[in-house]
Parts: C-alpha cells; structure tokens; sequence
C-alpha cells in the first residue's frame, strides 16, 4: 500500500476548500517530499489547472527526484491526447496514472477511454484508469473488454459505501484500487458537527441531512472516544481505519505542514471489537444514506 498526497485542496474547486491559501499548499508539497511521499493526486478539475500548475511548480525544483504523477481529465468532445499534453505542459511531468474523472449520464464513457488507452498503447501515459464510476458499469465495461488499470473511488468511515464488494472485482481482474478522502474530507476530524461548522461546499454533505443527522454524530462520538483512549487525533483514528483493508493506493489530503505530518504518522492499532464497532457505526451511517444519494457528493447516479 502506497500512501500519495491529494491535490483537491491546493485550489478551490466547486466551493471545496474556498479559503485555502496557496503559499501554504506551496509549503505542504514540499513538505510531503521531503518526507518520502513520491506519489501525487492532481485532476484538470481542480482550480481549472491551477491545481496542476502549483503541484508542477514545487516538482520542478527538484529535478533528481522520481514521481509518480496522476491527474484526470473530464468526459468531453475534446480528444483525451489533448487534454493530457496539457496536462502534462502544467505539471511539468510525465503522467503515471491518467483517470477519466467523472462519467457522465449520456456520455459514451467507454468509447473516451478507450480513446485514453491509446495514449498507453503509444507510451504517453503508463496507466489509465477511472474515478468515481458505480460498480455495475466497471462490471460492464470490463465484460465487454475494456482494460483499466486502476480504479479510484472514495472511502471512509463517513463513505464505505460498495467499497468491500468493489475492492473485490478489482483484485479478482487485476486492476488497482486508490481511495481518496479517507477522512471523510476532514468530516472525521470531528470539527464539524453541523453545517453551520463550514464555510465551503461541505457544509451540503449528506451526513448533515436530517435523515443521516443522528448516525453522524454517533459515528463522530465513537471516533472520538477511540481517539481519546488511544491519545490520538480523530483524524488518526478515521485514516488508519481507511488503511485496514490495504487498497493499493490511500490519497492523504492536508491543507497544511501540520496536517499532513499527522496524516503522516497515523499508524493506530484497533482491537476487532474495536473494529467492529467502527464497522457497525459506519454501516449504519451508510445504510440512512441509501435512502437519500448513492454517491458521497449527496446526488443519485
């Protein structure tokens, strides 16, 4: 299991992380190199490229260095060979990972990655692969033939959703499981009880519907409790939790040196008791949240 450093929150992106400053996610990429991180999450998406360009900045100067660089790029009737020498041009790096960001309803999703596969084939991006897709269409693109090399979904205690049945088609077919938001994007903290705790988009999750309400908070309290008895962080408690079940690849957020350094050392050992009552609060969350979404971001496929 590799550990990579997210980029989401380097540039605001759909009202997420509106405050964020950028000298300090300047300071906290340079910080995760200096710390041994090699891997790095990025999308086109993400501050409409800014997010590429800061990222691309900071690995420029250190030319010695070996990455592995990802970004996505969005469904659209631009040609993906395209769309991936821009990125390319902005990160200053040759692509490991190129992902189909979002599938859209209406789109042909698979016609565009076999597009992207080419750019494999042709040796100018090592892998492809696909976020946020539902488990029925990888069944049925992957039926039909389609390769991929590594699917990207997230997880967490505030989101398990699918994710013990998905890591299971992967391993069986050979392709790699990465998960972002481990920590429920900063949810898990337990700094925000309620969306009047936020300022940014994160404040419309679902956790926070009256439906999903009374589970949050019980899940919230557990967490902490653990955390309190261990003398750790929430956030330690939710990570190493995420990283029991050994997905190929965790992406680690941080909006800071600091947070990234406490992301960096979580390491919590857990009883199964212990477990299992995390995986009970989880599941319970996850069961009110059917009711409402299929997808973290509080929408229906």
């Amino acid at each position: 299991m590799e550990l990579y450093l997210g980029t989401w929150q380097i540039s605001p992106s759909d009202g997420f992380w509106t405050d964020q400053n950028r000298g300090e996610s300047e300071k906290t990429v340079s910080f995760a190199i200096k710390n041994g991180i090699s891997g790095y999450d990025c999308a086109q998406s993400y501050g409409h490229g800014q997010a590429e360009q800061t990222l691309g900045k900071i690995l420029r100067r250190h030319p010695e260095a070996s990455f592995k660089v990802d970004t996505k790029i969005m469904p659209t009737a631009k040609d993906p060979e395209e769309l991936a020498v821009q990125s390319a041009r902005r990160l200053g790096h040759a692509i490991d990972c190129l992902y189909l960001h979002w599938p859209r309803t209406g789109f042909d999703n698979r016609g565009f990655l076999e597009r992207m596969a080419t750019l494999k084939d042709r040796g100018l991006v090592r892998k492809v692969g696909v976020c946020n897709l539902p488990l029925k269409d990888l069944e049925a693109f992957v039926s039909d033939g389609l390769v991929m090399d590594r699917v990207q979904r997230p997880y967490s205690l505030l989101w398990p959703a699918g994710f013990d049945q998905e890591l299971e088609f992967c391993r069986s077919h050979g392709i790699e499981m990465a998960v972002y938001s481990p920590t429920g994007m900063g949810l898990l903290s337990g700094r925000y009880r309620g969306p009047e705790d936020l300022n940014d988009a994160r404040k419309d999750l679902f956790c926070f519907d009256p439906i999903c309400r009374s589970q949050y908070l019980d899940l919230l309290e557990l967490v902490s409790s653990l955390a309190r008895s261990k003398g750790v962080s929430n956030t330690k408690v939710a990570l190493s939790w995420a990283k029991l079940k050994k997905p190929d690849i965790v992406l680690i957020g941080a909006r800071s040196t600091t947070q990234l350094q406490e992301n960096l050392s979580a390491d919590v050992r857990f009883t199964e008791t212990e477990v299992r009552d995390l995986d009970l609060a989880a599941r319970r969350l996850s069961d009110k949240a059917d009711g409402i979404c299929t997808n973290i971001f509080s929408y229906n496929w």
